[in-house]
């Protein structure tokens, strides 16, 4: 009942002690009758409704009174009481902050507005630097320390730019938690070794900071204005172009080494087209200058360690970014109603030299996801037919397309997103296991494919063929969970096992005969056997990181098989390294990826713990402290890169050897700054010895540069021209019309079809 209970009574009238304007309000008496028995003036029950009201057949109109409450009266006395005890409370706390501040700015003053030209300005910040130092020495000893982690030289600092805005890193799990930071498989270890991150902010702020070296992107003028002036465009093509002998090398390594994996363009046919490329008074198709520039874009920064990759001058280290911009600027000047088959080859060419530069990062999903659409649009997911198309585009077609696809996945896998080959169906056979000299444009059949333990250029396609379906298969349940049931924990197992038989398939193809400048015919079997594996465990990893860190003991397979996985890689990793071709590995993340997973599965062990993960910790150290001089060598052929990955995999380690009690975590922060530095300075000495940039930038030196770089120009047009292959002429009739093209009429609507049902109309 609302209002139950006895009626209030009247104040009571104010004591002796409280004069006249100190008395209280009175109260209003509260009616516990409802307001319709008290208009009738009859007797209530009080309750509600009452039954005098359900009799009447009115009990919604029952209702009682009801009073505000009224905020209590203070004292005022009272109150003058409180705020004069609240004044005093803010004064006392106020003498403690300030007591708390100046013994700060005593004990650690540091002055983070650091210049190279200032002395007065550098003090600060080297006293800080100096304590960091000091704080080492008492631990390991001065001799110890000095010879292990050197301090740059004042010449080597008036040589860093200056940053302008602030070097504070931020973390990456705050940042876009539902975006690509969330499900990227790298930055999802910033969640997983909860230590990472403070572990990077730490060392970063006592040893970078007052160095003025940052971990952030951008933040150095030069940087910004070098930068700017290799990605701008409106220089012709051709003048990019490197003399005609260093063009020659860096073709050279591209075909004979990259194109063993990603089968883009036909080897004779394109060496045929490119011996015309020099003639002189010959007019070179914009096209072909294209790819000719996105080819050494990929080989400059992704070469082998052999005679001739080392010929090749360290001044156009720098030159990849300005010649990946000028052919990203040709793709989007092509019409999107005709994509010929070049097309795609050098968008394919593009995405793999930025992958190589690590630079748009993250854009490498839409990248190729824009490629799978263009493709779609285009019929490339459909097999060729033989009526519209030689033997010749077929197979090239297919290349395209295996090539695309693979790309596609490994993207979506990396950054955890799906895929539109979830959603599409197929029905392209895969490559045939032939060599280029083979077949050619006149050929009317392709030869019979050899057996899957024959290596040849083609044979990563083909055995990628064959792993296709099951990889597509697992990448669907792990990303596209909302079109498909989740996958339980027998199915993980089942997959394991599909994928390990997958492994033990590929042929070894004679792997030990590779010497390490890779003279056994000019072929990587190695290579592309490391590519094949490499897929196959990213796959077994994604499967089994979710079961990492679940006390269900149901789970400890999951712990055993990535650390097993890991290791693996790591050692295949290892092995390329001394074959001479790691490099070519930039193309894939799986070192970064198996070093943050050995650390993650390690650090999970108990300290003091007899089970073999922690037996063998000092063997997962050295084959880490193998594998870090691999992301060294990385950053250091692109000149422009950031050092993120670097630290990302070098912080792991220091952490491994603080959790294993052999470093202790100031010597370990000196000794990954240490290793961080030696290699900033070295990409700073590389930036100076590639192509010298003006800071001031002007039309003029602009065409200086390039004049520099390209000293052969072509001539005037000749009519005496050779004819120009299929693959590279404009005027093939490869993909038909654009069935949205709206501005089309009915009248010339079955003009393609009826030219290729009738040849003569090509004539």
């Amino acid at each position: 009942m609302p209002n139950s209970g006895r009626e209030i009574a009247d104040e009571a009238a104010p004591g002796p002690n409280q004069g006249v304007g100190e008395r209280k309000n009175r109260r209003r008496r509260v009616r516990l009758s409802c307001l319709e028995c008290r208009k009738k003036k009859m007797s209530c029950d009080r309750n509600f409704p009452c039954q005098r009201c359900v009799r009447s057949g009115r009990p919604s109109q029952c209702s009682f009174e009801t009073i505000p409450e009224r905020p209590p009266v203070l004292n005022p006395t009272r109150q003058e009481q409180q705020i004069r005890g609240l004044q005093a409370e803010i004064a006392q706390l106020n003498s403690l902050l300030a007591k708390a501040r100046l013994t700060h700015e005593d004990d650690c003053n540091m002055d983070t507005s650091y210049t190279m030209d200032d002395d007065e300005s550098n003090r600060p910040a080297m006293r800080n630097l100096i304590t960091s130092r000091r704080d080492v020495e008492e631990i390991h000893g001065t001799d110890d320390v000095r010879s292990s982690l050197s301090i740059p030289s004042r010449d080597k600092l008036e040589n860093i730019p200056v940053p302008v805005n602030s070097t504070d890193i931020t973390d990456p799990r705050e940042r876009s938690r539902q975006g690509y930071h969330s499900r990227h498989s790298l930055f999802r270890f910033f969640k997983e070794i909860h230590a990472l991150f403070p572990f990077i902010k730490e060392t970063a702020d006592e040893w970078f900071k007052p160095l003025g070296v940052p971990l952030t992107k951008n933040v150095s003028p030069r940087h910004g204005q070098d930068m700017k002036v290799l990605s701008q465009g409106g220089v012709p093509h051709e003048s990019l172009l490197p003399p005609e002998d260093i063009t020659d090398s860096l073709v050279s390594l591209y075909l004979d080494n990259l194109e063993q994996l990603h089968r883009i363009v036909h080897i004779p046919t394109f060496k045929r087209e490119y011996a015309n490329f020099w003639v002189t008074k010959r007019v070179r198709r914009p096209a072909m200058t294209v790819l000719v520039l996105a080819m050494i874009s990929i080989s400059t920064c992704a070469a082998p360690r052999s005679a001739e990759a080392t010929s090749i001058p360290t001044k156009y280290r720098s030159m990849p970014v300005r010649w990946i911009s000028a052919c990203k600027e040709w793709l989007r000047q092509q019409s999107p109603k005709h994509h010929d088959l070049v097309h795609y080859q050098i968008a394919c060419l593009v995405y793999m030299a930025e992958r190589v530069t690590m630079t748009k990062k993250k854009w490498w999903w839409k990248g190729t996801s824009s490629l799978i659409q263009d493709a779609i649009m285009d019929g490339l997911h459909c097999d060729p037919s033989s009526a519209t198309n030689t033997p010749y585009m077929k197979e090239m077609k297919r290349r395209i397309w295996a090539v695309l696809r693979e790309l596609d996945l490994q993207s979506a896998l990396e950054s955890g997103l799906p895929t539109l080959l979830h959603n599409i169906d197929t029905d392209v056979a895969p490559p045939v296991n032939i060599e280029d000299e083979e077949f050619d444009e006149t050929s009317k059949c392709l030869p019979k494919s050899k057996s899957p333990s024959s290596y040849t250029f083609t044979s990563y396609q083909v055995h990628c063929s064959r792993s296709w379906a099951l990889r597509l298969e697992v990448s669907q349940r792990i990303l596209s969970t909302r079109f498909s049931r989740p996958i339980s924990y027998e199915e993980v197992l089942r997959y394991t096992h599909e994928l390990t038989q997958a492994i033990d398939a590929i042929p070894s193809w004679d792997t030990e005969q590779q010497d390490a400048t890779g003279q056994n015919g000019s072929k990587l079997p190695l290579l592309a056997r490391a590519f094949l594996v490499f897929q196959l465990q990213e796959c077994i990893l994604a499967l089994h990181r979710p079961y990492v860190e679940k006390k269900d003991g149901r789970y400890w397979l999951s712990e055993t098989t990535c650390y097993h996985t890991s290791r693996d890689i790591l050692l295949l990793n290892s092995k390329l390294d001394e074959s001479g071709c790691q490099s070519l590995a930039m193309l894939r993340t799986d070192l970064l990826l198996a070093s943050l997973t050995l650390v993650r599965i390690t650090l999970l062990q108990p300290k003091g713990s007899t089970s073999v993960l922690m037996t063998d910790s000092q063997s997962s150290i050295d084959l880490l402290e193998r594998c870090l001089p691999l992301m060294e060598d990385l950053h250091l052929r692109c000149c422009y890169s950031e050092l993120w990955c670097f630290i990302t995999m070098c912080a792991p380690i220091m952490l491994l050897k603080i959790h294993l009690g052999k470093e202790s975590r100031q010597t370990a922060k000196a000794a990954c700054a240490r290793r961080f530095l030696d290699l900033h300075y070295k990409q700073v000495e590389r930036r100076e010895l590639c192509l010298p940039v003006q800071r001031s930038q002007s039309p003029a030196a602009t065409a200086g540069l390039a004049d520099e770089t390209a000293p052969c120009q072509p001539a005037s047009s000749e009519p005496s021209d050779p004819p120009t292959s299929v693959w590279l002429n404009s005027s093939f009739l490869e993909f038909g019309m654009n069935c949205f093209d709206l501005d089309l009429s009915m009248e010339n609507a079955w003009d393609p079809w009826e030219a290729t049902e009738r040849p003569d109309l090509l004539a």
